[in-house]
């Protein structure tokens, strides 16, 4: 199946079970999925692996990041210091998320600093082979990549609830195209 496809989107949805990561499921951990889990699981290694663009999505972010051997916080209960789990229409950004100097992301949104939505109770505790390249305010992690590798990208908010109103948003969605279509010629070559 990833034979055919230049690009992957792994979107947003109910938490990753904690055991694909070491761990037991603590009272905060949400309903898990296992056939997904184990699918984009999959996906998400292999796309790692040969070089597919991957653009990760809240739980697909998270996903991404278990995948490069990573773990979460289960739960942000204790962690946060900001609404990640915002009370507000989605398609309003509630925080800030500082963009890391020198990362993907930045290159993409070309600032240091962008307002995002924020739906989540959980999010990456250890990137893994990831480099976190935007944090919020309380040092949560809202985005990460891989370096080296041609776009592999994950952000902790919904960039898809943002695209008609704000450019970050519309952005990231963007870049993924850019580099599948990059991946293609390179597979036609």
């Amino acid at each position: 199946m990833l034979a055919s496809v230049d690009g992957l989107l792994l979107s947003g949805g109910g938490d990753p079970d904690a055991w694909l990561y070491g761990e037991d499921a603590l009272p905060g951990q949400g309903y898990v999925q296992p056939e997904r889990d184990a699918m984009e699981l999959y996906l998400a290694r292999r796309a790692l692996a040969k070089g597919i663009p991957l653009l990760g999505i809240c739980r697909g972010a998270q996903i991404m990041a278990v995948a490069a051997g990573g773990t979460l916080h289960q739960d942000l209960t204790g962690v946060q210091k900001i609404q990640h789990q915002q009370r507000a229409p989605r398609t309003y950004p509630i925080h800030i998320v500082k963009v890391r100097r020198s990362s993907l992301l930045r290159k993409i949104l070309q600032t240091a600093e962008i307002r995002v939505n924020s739906l989540h109770h959980q999010a990456v505790k250890q990137p893994g082979r990831l480099v976190v390249s935007a944090v919020a305010p309380d040092g949560v992690t809202e985005a990460m990549e891989l370096p080296g590798h041609l776009f592999a990208l994950g952000v902790q908010w919904h960039p898809e609830w943002l695209a008609d109103s704000h450019r970050h948003g519309r952005a990231l969605f963007e870049a993924l195209l850019v580099a599948a279509q990059k991946k293609r010629k390179q597979a036609n070559s």
